[in-house]
C-alpha cells in the first residue's frame, strides 16, 4: 500500500512539473501571442499606433480602430509578416521580415527585408511599449 501511494505521489509530481514546463515552453515559442504594443510611427505622419498580436495575425490600431491587418509567423528571432488589408501604402500581400527583440517591456524590430518602404519607416527602430490587451 505504501509503495502504491509513493508511486502515485511521484507520478502526480512528475505530471505537475511536465505541465508547468510545457506551458512555459509554449509561451516562449510565441512570445508575442496575445500581446499589445504601442509606439509612435512615421507613416504617413507621426501617430501613436498599437500592434495587437493574436495567434497568427497582427492588427494595427490607430485611435482604437483597426487600420491594417497582417499575418505573421515567428522563427529564430525573426518575424515574417504579410499584409492582408488596410489603408497604408503597402500593397496587399507585401511581405516583410524583421529581427525582433523584447527588452523588458519594449519591443524593437530591425529590418531584414521588406517589399514595402512605408512599413520600413513605421517599424524600423521604433520602440514599442507593452500595453494592456483590450479584448
Amino acid at each position: 500500500m505504501k509503495t502504491n501511494l509513493f508511486f502515485f505521489k511521484t507520478l502526480l509530481v512528475m505530471l505537475l512539473i511536465w505541465n508547468l514546463t510545457s506551458c512555459d515552453s509554449k509561451k516562449s515559442d510565441q512570445p508575442l501571442l496575445d500581446s499589445q504594443w504601442s509606439g509612435v510611427t512615421k507613416v504617413p505622419q507621426e501617430a501613436e499606433v498599437v500592434l495587437k498580436f493574436t495567434k497568427d495575425k497582427i492588427d494595427v490600431l490607430l485611435r482604437g480602430k483597426v487600420i491594417e491587418t497582417m499575418n505573421y509567423t515567428l522563427s529564430n528571432g525573426e518575424i515574417n509578416m504579410e499584409k492582408n488589408s488596410g489603408g497604408t501604402p503597402c500593397n496587399v500581400g507585401a511581405k516583410g521580415k524583421y529581427r525582433y527583440d523584447i527588452i523588458g517591456e519594449n519591443l524593437v524590430m530591425t529590418l531584414v527585408s521588406d517589399e514595402c518602404n512605408a512599413r520600413i519607416q513605421s517599424l524600423q527602430g521604433i520602440v514599442f511599449k507593452k500595453s494592456d490587451v483590450k479584448k
